[in-house]
Formats: C-alpha cells, structure tokens, sequence
C-alpha cells in the first residue's frame, strides 16, 4: 500500500528501549497461582540472579494453563497472581515485563469462548465457526482486549507484548484462519458502498486467478485497518495508565503469510510507538531440533525482517524449545540461534525454554545460559544492529498479496509469494551471501516476479538478475523477454516430461564439460527455454534417452548493459546439491557481479555466510550447518587483502582467535581457517 493512505501511520521518532547490559536475557516465564506463589517467585529470582538474566516477562494462563479468553473470575486471578510475582521479582532487583498468552486466542484446542462473555466467534474462508477465538471486527472484543490491557498496564511494566495471535491466519482448527465474520464483510461492504456481500462471493473475488480483482486490494485494507485501530486502542490504554515508560511490544509470525492478510509493518510499529518505545520479537527458527542446514531459514528471516521495522525499534528474538528442554532441542542447536541472532545486532534475547508450570527445576537450563553468555556478550561487543548485511539481493514487497496472480484460486495461501526464501535456499547454501535489499545484482524467483513494476523491473535488468524458470515464464508474458536472451515455453511438470539430466555444455564454469548432474525427482516444474542469438548457454537439459528438453541454464548481455542468467527449472535448490553445482553458482554469481565481487565461500557443504560491510571494515560469519568438519575458504575476486582476523565460536564454549591463511591468486585472495570448525561452529573473519 501507499503509506500515504494511512490513517494511523505517525512519524514521530520514538526512543528506542533502554537495555542494561550487552546479551539481554528476558525469561519468559509462568508463576502459577496458588499458595506457593511466593516460594516459587523467590526460586525464580534466584535462577535470574544466578544466570545473567536481567528481566522476566510474566506469562499468564499460557499454553496447558490457557482456559481460552478469561472470564471476569479468571482475570482477578490472574491479575492478582502477576501483581505478587512482580513485586517480589523487583525488589529483588529483576526487571519485570508482561506477557499475555493470548489476544484473539492462538487456537481452540477445545476451549470454549467464558460464559460471561458475548465474543463474535472468527469465521474461516471455508464458513467454518471458531468455538474459542475472537473476530478483530466484534466491538465486545475490542473492549475486553483493551480493559485487559489498561487493567495490568497500571501495574508498570518494562514491555507488554502482543502475542502473535495477533493475526488473521492460524486459529486452528479453522482452515488457513478467520476473519471473514459477518462484523469484518459488514465493514468491506461499507468500504465498497455495497449493501452487503456474501462471504463465498468475496472469497472467489479476492482469489480470482489471473489479474487480482480490485477487492483484493480492499479487503486486504479492511483486514489492516481494522487490525491497525486495535493496535492503536491498545497502545493507547497501555501509555495512558502505565506509571512508567512501558514499551509495547510486537510478536510476529512470518512476513510472507502476514502479507497475505494486508499486514502493514511501518505502520504496526508506527502506532505501537506513537509516544514511546517499541520492541520487536520476529521468529526466526523451529521450536523443535532441526538439521543445521535448516539455519539458511534462519538468517533470511532475520534479515528480511531486519528490512521492515525502522531502527528505533528494538529487537528480541525468539529462543524457543516447545515444549521446553533440551529433550526437545539441543542446547548446541539453542546456542547456535542464539548467537545468530546476536550477529544480527539484537539488543536482547527472548528465551522461552522453561516448562509453563511455573518451577525452576531445569537444572540444564541454567548451564546452558550460563555457558552460553561468553561467545554472546563477545558477539555483542563486535557485531552492531546498524550493520548491514551485503550480498545478492533478494527484494520482496509487504504488499505482495496485493499483486500476485493466482493460479488456481481456491485457498488463502495462494496469496502468500515465493518471497525471499527459494533463492536464499540456493545461493546461501552454496556459500554466496544474500541481502533482503534490491542490489545491484538481484534474484527473482517464482511469483515474486508480480511484485515489481515495469520500471522496476527495467532498472534491475540494467544490472544483474538470476531468474528460476517460474519468474522468467512471468517476465516473458510482461514484455521482458528480449532483455532474458531466452523464448519460455510452457511448464511442463514432472509426470508430464521425462526430464532427469543437466548436461554442462560450456567450459568455463569449473565443471568439465559434458559433465551430467541429476535433475531428476526432485523438480516440480520445468520449462523448454531456447536461447536467442547473442545468448551464452551453460547447460542443457536432456531425457534419460539423451533427446534435448531444452536449455539448462542461460547467461545473457543485454542491450541495457546488464546480464541475465535464466535457470529452466523452478526453485534450482531444488535440483541435488554438489560440489559441482556449487561451482556452477558461484560461476553465475561472479558472471552477474563481475563489477563488485562478493566473497564467497567453498570447503564444504553448508558453509553458510552472512556478510557485513561497513566503510571501515568487512565481517564475515559463517556457519557449518553439516555434521562433518570442514575447513572454510573465502574467495574473493579483484581484491588484494594484507591482513584478516579470525575467530572460531564452538558450541557452549568461549570465542577462540584462530590464524587466517591468505593466499593472493592472480585476480583474487583467498581466506583460509587454518584448521577445520566442526557442527555449528561459526568461523567469523575481518579484514
């Protein structure tokens, strides 16, 4: 959306939340209510006075303990429990903060909605009725999340959160999620000028396949306007009865799904720091263990998030482990996200890791806090929030779902982009840094090819571009072909085609040519391309009886002085990985930016960068997300380096210098770890 358009965006500049010291543990934490309330606060302010943990933010009636949204009985409780626990938290010296579990209510679980509450139920796409969680549109609602916010904001606290049931999507067991009660289209319909409109009318509307229908765009509006008038009902109670300072703070979800219900970033925080600070908690990693691979999710959603919150917000990042223990996550892996959030400048660390029974019997807890703060509070002194990450860019809209076209038009999440994510998966895994910024060199995978405007997409064309087969099919049918050096045909998808091998047909990449690489059943979609004249073919892909398919990969120079590398196949990170694709990646990366030569990483598989550049300095992290050692190497075209710093951070451990070996080459320098870095070690290097 035009932020123009807003009614509730402000541009007054908000301070930023103060932080007492550099790692920022903020527990989260439930104290139950019951007789040993006391007993169990005071054990919990000694766990916080033995583990560096500086805040708590106070659960209530959260997750098993969660009867739905209260009644007026269970409020008093409530109430009355968090009061007790807060006092003898501060005066033992430990921060306190607020967090409600719930605000429409994550899902019914068998819930049901209190008696003494009359609460519109959220309805889904499919008409199906919530027993538990509230509509944004039902004005008894509205009072009651408001008078619950006023009711605690008087008792001072450092934060309260929004949880992130603050959203449309996910209630289950509705599908996809609700907001389509009669109150919400009784508000679209207003918007239009119509009398009414029917919900399954509106839904075939808004998924309409093809050019979106003009009320796509109006719903979505209804939807953020709407959510945009609470937020600001709640900001407003909690400044205007909280005796301090109290910071709002914004739980989220991810941007690609929150786009998909017209959610406006600028202009959430906007309202949410309309008098005072704002803090921010994205997600950015499972609840559960994961292969470190898995970490390439991890950066690219800090990163992308990183684009859309403005920097006088603060950022706590969730360290979650549902449900809790190193039984369901390793402190290795816990660790491992920690410091990744850290690298990314966060002032503080939303560790939500104990049981909700509200007991400090975790023993394992505490050590790994405890051996974890070394390797954090180096990470902090080093790496700032006002750094910014350099690579190939990934540019993405919050108003993608405005400009999408569907294919089928059947379910809300059609609405939600290939975004940022398929190219990050290529190009990161493969050792290549990534941005969340429009760059001189981009990557424009799938659908996120809607999201631009011609112009937009002329001015990416005059430098680098590197197109999956889904995003070139798209720039062909908007007049972009002459600029790709390619014809698209028609996908064809995989049980329509015998499509399996990706011949190398050019020598320069590093890959002898004739080599053959598997392209066989992991590829959805592909798409006969035919080079035009002037275009640089790579690779080709051919049928297990060696008849041509077509172009494998395509590089091309075009009449607007920028290059264009077109893959056949939708999401490439798909195809096998290998040390041979590696090298062909990178050979396309170094072709498209020739001009501004990234580092780049080899060594082994999953060495995954992140890069930061700064006028003074260049900082390198990178991560082994595979189990086997390895010993990374940084290339770096065009560039001679004297002197580089090295580091290696193992798991629950304190940082370790370690030597960099440097190597000059003829046209570039190489970066060496002098010895191998195991599973979740990060190697950082500065020169």
């Amino acid at each position: 959306m035009d932020q123009s358009d807003s009614k509730f965006i402000s541009t007054a500049k908000v301070k930023k939340t103060e932080i007492s010291d550099a790692v920022g543990y903020q527990l989260r934490y439930q104290i139950l209510p019951g007789n040993d309330l006391k007993q169990r606060t005071s054990e919990l302010v000694d766990f916080c006075q033995s583990h560096h943990i500086r805040e708590v933010a106070l659960f209530f009636a959260a997750e098993e303990w969660n009867n739905g949204l209260l009644s007026a009985a269970e409020e008093d409780l409530w109430f009355a429990t968090i009061e007790q626990a807060k006092a003898i938290l501060e005066k033992a010296g430990v921060a306190v903060s607020l967090n409600p579990w719930m605000t429409t209510l994550h899902a019914a679980r068998g819930r049901r909605f209190p008696a003494d509450r009359n609460f519109a139920p959220m309805v889904s796409p499919l008409g199906e009725v919530s027993q538990a969680c509230a509509s944004f549109a039902c004005p008894n609602w509205q009072r009651y999340i408001v008078n619950l916010y006023t009711r605690f904001a008087r008792l001072g606290f450092r934060t309260i959160w929004i949880e992130d049931d603050f959203r449309y999507h996910n209630h289950g067991p509705l599908s996809w999620g609700g907001g389509f009660e009669p109150e919400m289209l009784a508000r679209f319909a207003e918007r239009i000028g119509c009398e009414s409109i029917a919900r399954e009318e509106l839904v075939s509307k808004i998924l309409q396949p093809g050019e979106p229908h003009p009320w796509r765009a109006q719903w979505l509006d209804t939807w953020r306007d709407c959510q945009l008038e609470v937020a600001a009902m709640i900001a407003r109670a909690v400044r205007d009865n909280s005796p301090c300072a109290t910071a709002i703070g914004l739980m989220s979800s991810l941007p690609r799904i929150h786009a998909s219900e017209g959610r406006d970033w600028q202009g959430f925080f906007a309202v949410c720091g309309e008098h005072g600070p704002v803090v921010h908690r994205p997600h950015f990693a499972g609840y559960g263990e994961a292969p470190g691979s898995d970490k390439v999710f991890s950066i690219i959603s800090l990163d992308s998030q990183k684009q859309l919150r403005p920097e006088y917000c603060a950022v706590s990042p969730e360290i979650e482990n549902h449900p809790f223990t190193n039984w369901r996550k390793s402190d290795t892996q816990c660790w491992c996200e920690m410091a990744l959030a850290k690298f990314y400048g966060s002032e503080s660390l939303f560790l939500d890791l104990h049981p909700h029974s509200g007991q400090c019997d975790e023993p394992e807890i505490g050590k790994l806090l405890d051996r974890s703060y070394p390797a954090l509070d180096w990470i902090s002194q080093r790496f700032s929030k006002s750094f910014q990450t350099n690579g190939i860019g990934i540019p993405w809209r919050q108003d993608a779902a405005r400009l999408v076209h569907t294919k089928v038009g059947d379910s809300l999440p059609e609405l939600e982009t290939a975004s940022y994510e398929p190219p990050a998966w290529l190009l990161i895994s493969y050792g290549v840094p990534v941005t969340c910024q429009t760059q001189q060199v981009n990557a424009i995978f799938g659908d996120t090819a809607w999201l631009f405007n011609d112009d937009q997409w002329l001015e990416m064309l005059k430098g680098g571009l590197l197109l999956d087969g889904d995003s070139a099919a798209i720039a062909c049918q908007r007049g972009f072909g002459q600029y790709l050096g390619v014809e698209v045909g028609q996908a064809i998808d995989r049980e329509s085609d015998s499509y399996s091998i990706e011949r190398v047909v050019a020598s320069h990449m590093g890959v002898p040519k004739g080599y053959c690489l598997n392209a066989n059943h992991s590829v959805a979609q592909a798409y006969p391309i035919t080079p035009l004249p002037g275009a640089d073919e790579w690779t080709e892909i051919l049928r297990p009886d060696g008849t041509r398919f077509g172009a494998g990969i395509v590089a091309y120079e075009n009449s607007l002085g920028g290059r264009v590398v077109t893959y056949a196949v939708a999401e490439p990170a798909c195809l096998p990985a290998s040390y041979q694709r590696q090298k062909i990646v990178q050979a396309i990366v170094g072709y498209l930016n020739a001009s501004n030569p990234l580092p780049m990483v080899t060594g082994g598989p999953h060495l995954l960068p992140i890069y930061f550049s700064t006028p003074e300095q260049s900082h390198l992290v990178i991560l082994n997300a595979w189990p086997d050692a390895a010993q990374p190497t940084i290339k770096i075209a065009n560039q001679k380096i004297t002197t580089a710093k090295g580091y290696i951070l193992s798991p629950l451990q304190p940082p370790e210098p370690i030597d960099v070996e440097i190597v000059h080459r003829q046209n570039s320098t190489e970066l060496r770890c002098a010895r191998k870095i195991g599973y979740f070690n990060y190697f950082t290097v500065t020169w």
